[in-house]
């Protein structure tokens, strides 16, 4: 997870599909798959189907869960595979790391979404693609939390413009949801690396080193000293009890703190819808031109991204998550998590494995015709059941 504290103002960046380059953006996204996210074998299940789909010129979103950095690379994969023309949405951030890689993502049919405000230009494009036979790849979760194995709570975006679509085709398209869902297994030899890297995870906040004791051990005894720090950090004081009940009450209070400040909104009632009205508000205060905020009142709008951005962070640690089950992938995954919120981004050292399995399609035309989908809410009924079958292909990966 990677804070966002900038004020640069939003430009919609559209998709520009360029044949020619496809195969270059392909073999590109190959050797990122090999040689950067480690990833040494892709196992997939489910695609034919969806060619099939597309084939016929119907609507069709894919919904994969979202845990780790290497997911749109893996659905790019799967789109050259199965000869799937794959668009996708995806955060604004990543087109503005530089004008290179924004063209390169744009000529691969990827399109920007400002997640924290509105975005009409992104639900209209996504719209467009749709209603034209473009399969388009949307991540649901929103956010990438390191946990492979659970979801966090879906946002109706995906579901709200499908069902739109859906009341958009013409006789004989159909609109279909597809979960597909993901999961990355780390090769045994990742074990050797944990001392290393806890270690250095252990520097860095200024501890000695520990690696006599068990790598479960020092985990939990380093998340409970990070999480220390930020108690201290933004509460004045270190928290105590269960680990679970600190990452909620620092979550909440840093919630509660900015938006005394900048308002609620009543629609925002998950920590992450939250944390983006907060995003959009603050943002929209640091560019406002009529009346810009002094150096002053830009520090402190900086300060509450920060607080902000802590809170998404406590929210995106399940405090029962390693001690329910402490298999080696979720050590790695943890792990990784660390080294992101310490050092920007996570090591990837050894090989791992990508499980992908596309589930049964959702025929929502058909839902809607048959009365499962009421005309009003049908977003949030809908979602309910992509989270349902989500969790189903997880469970069985």
């Amino acid at each position: 997870m990677r804070r966002l504290r900038n004020d640069l103002p939003y430009t919609f960046r559209p998709p520009i599909w360029r044949s020619w380059f496809r195969p270059i953006g392909l073999w590109a996204n190959r050797r990122i798959l090999d040689r950067k996210y480690r990833i040494s074998k892709l196992e997939e299940e489910g695609f034919e189907l969806i060619h099939e789909l597309v084939e016929r010129g119907d609507a069709v979103i894919l919904a994969p869960n979202h845990a780790d950095h290497a997911d749109p690379h893996v659905m790019l994969e799967m789109g050259g595979r199965c000869r799937l023309p794959l668009h996708f949405m995806a955060a604004r951030e990543v087109f503005e790391i530089s004008d290179r890689a924004a063209w390169a993502l744009q000529s691969m049919g990827v399109f920007s979404v400002d997640r924290d405000g509105p975005d009409m230009s992104a639900i209209k494009t996504a719209m467009n693609l749709l209603q034209n036979g473009k399969p388009l790849v949307m991540y649901p979760e929103g956010e990438i939390y390191h946990h492979h194995e659970r979801l966090d709570p879906l946002h109706e975006g995906v579901a709200s413009i499908l069902l739109k679509v859906a009341s958009k085709l013409p006789e004989g398209k159909r609109a279909w949801l597809v979960p597909v869902g993901m999961r990355f297994r780390h090769d045994p030899s990742v074990e050797a690396t944990f001392p290393e890297r806890l270690s250095r995870l252990e520097d860095r906040i200024g501890w000695t080193p520990k690696p006599s004791m068990s790598v479960n051990d020092r985990i939990l005894r380093l998340g409970s000293g990070i999480l220390s720090l930020k108690e201290t950090e933004f509460l004045g004081e270190a928290g105590s009890g269960p680990l679970q009940d600190r990452l909620t009450t620092l979550c909440e209070k840093l919630l509660e703190e900015v938006e005394g400040k900048h308002g609620s909104d009543p629609r925002a009632t998950t920590p992450p819808e939250r944390v983006r009205a907060q995003r959009y508000r603050i943002r929209k205060r640091l560019l406002d031109e009529k009346e810009p905020p002094s150096e002053q009142q830009r520090m402190e709008l900086f300060d509450d991204l920060d607080r902000v951005f802590a809170a998404l962070q406590a929210h995106s640690y399940i405090g029962d998550y390693l001690l329910e089950n402490p298999t080696l992938d979720r050590h790695g995954e943890t792990v990784m998590k660390l080294e992101e919120d310490l050092f920007d981004f996570p090591e990837y050292p050894t090989t791992r494995i990508a499980h992908v399995i596309a589930g049964e399609p959702l025929n929502v035309s058909q839902m809607l015709a048959e009365g499962e989908l009421p005309a009003k809410g049908g977003a949030g009924v809908l979602t309910a059941t992509l989270e349902e079958r989500l969790n189903q292909i997880l469970a069985k990966i």
